[in-house]
């Protein structure tokens, strides 16, 4: 059975989502035995790849049909679409902004236990469980199931295929599924998170899904700041104009003096510079 990771690259006016796949293509090779990285990207992104990019995208796969994401600043229109792109038999979905330091090879034989499998808790910079909903008010108003797109796990099955046409049914009718199961408090935009919530809750699909028993697998540390315990008046609502961080010569990310051994999603795309990226070239190419 081949496994692999997923992430969809679609640059937009001022994010380069390209490069930050490139660095977690790169933080993959660095900390992974599988480290196979498949790279979604639309026409024009398309043009950008190099080389560089090539030696470790593991597969270059087009966003099929018409580009969903076209003249949006952020590209999740078209996630949806993964079990069309991926090539592998197993696939973990993650978003372009985020970094791997330790070795998770050893989830893969946990994930495989279910079609689909969504990562339902998240942890803070020192390791904590989320547990504000300082982001997700809507989640706790309709009793959505907390699950967070950026990292689930699929295998090719029926279920998944259900699955990923709901989310395709939300998606492209947003308005309309908003106005008969998502009114009231919290966001009125599209999140891949809501629509994946919403697609498992229309399906009675949250046994086969999620497992909130499990916290630690699969999980990641996720840098939006108001989710970190830390006192609103002492955190930006970017953390890092608060909390200091590095990536070191051995590739450990330092989070507030905490070393980081999850995956970790930075959110803040200004966070992954030329440096950083340096930094891993060095080490992997």
């Amino acid at each position: 059975m081949s496994k692999g990771y997923i992430t969809i690259a679609q640059n937009s006016e001022d994010i380069d989502y390209l490069e930050m796949s490139y660095a977690l293509a790169l933080s993959l090779k660095a900390s992974q035995k599988n480290s196979n990285l498949c790279v979604c990207v639309d026409e024009q992104t398309k043009k950008l790849i190099t080389d560089k990019h090539r030696k470790v995208f593991d597969a270059i796969v087009d966003i099929p049909w018409n580009d969903d994401a076209k003249g949006d600043k952020w590209k999740i229109h078209n996630k949806w679409k993964y079990p069309h792109m991926t090539p592998y038999d197993e696939t973990i979905i993650l978003d372009s902004d985020m970094l791997f330091t330790d070795s998770v090879d050893y989830w893969w034989d946990y994930l495989s236990k279910k079609d689909v499998w969504c990562c339902t808790n998240v942890k803070t910079f020192r390791n904590e469980d989320v547990t504000s909903d300082y982001y997700r008010t809507k989640f706790t108003q309709l009793d959505l199931p907390n699950v967070y797109s950026n990292f689930t796990y699929f295998k090719k099955s029926e279920l998944t295929f259900e699955f990923f046409r709901m989310v395709e049914l939300i998606m492209t009718h947003w308005n309309v599924y908003f106005d008969k199961f998502l009114k009231g408090v919290g966001q009125n935009w599209m999140s891949a998170d809501v629509a994946y919530a919403l697609a498992i809750q229309l399906l009675d699909i949250e046994a086969e899904t999620c497992d909130y028993d499990i916290k630690d697998v699969p999980t990641f540390v996720h840098m939006k700041s108001m989710v970190q315990n830390v006192p609103e008046n002492q955190i930006d609502s970017d953390w890092t104009k608060s909390i200091t961080s590095e990536l070191g010569d051995d590739l450990q990310i330092k989070i507030g003096n905490f070393t980081q051994t999850l995956p970790v999603h930075y959110v803040e795309k200004n966070w992954m510079s030329k440096d950083k990226i340096k930094q891993l070239e060095d080490a992997v190419l």
